[in-house]
């Protein structure tokens, strides 16, 4: 999947790809080193290690874009990681189509568009 992501913003023109790593601690060191413009976080790590990690950078930059990817559509998952200041979520399948998109978009959706209020624990 990593890989498969790297490729994604490799083939974009107007995008550079700053580093991937496999754990939520690297990924808030790989932050503090590099500060993305966007950070893509994979919520399939253990949820306290991702959401731990979406905390951790929220808490140095307050401004930090974070992007959770997940194999799920909209759930409680997804209400959690925007609760510790996820930017966006989006669902793993179709990334081709939405990531680039929403990696440009410079507005972040509203929650209520995003997660149903049954799902949101």
């Amino acid at each position: 999947m990593r890989e498969g992501l790297a490729l994604l913003v490799r083939l974009q023109p107007d995008m550079q790809l700053v580093g991937a790593v496999a754990t939520a601690e690297e990924a808030v060191h790989m932050y503090i080193e590099q500060r993305p413009d966007v950070t893509l976080m994979d919520l399939e790590l253990p949820a306290e290690s991702a959401l731990g990690a979406i905390r951790k950078i929220r808490a140095r930059d307050a401004g930090a874009r974070i992007i959770g990817l997940t194999t799920y559509e909209p759930d409680a998952a997804w209400a959690r990681a925007l609760a510790a200041g996820a930017w966006h979520c989006v669902a793993k399948d179709g990334l081709s189509d939405s990531l680039p998109r929403l990696i440009r978009n410079g507005q972040p959706p509203v929650l209520d568009t995003l997660v149903p209020p049954e799902n949101r624990g």
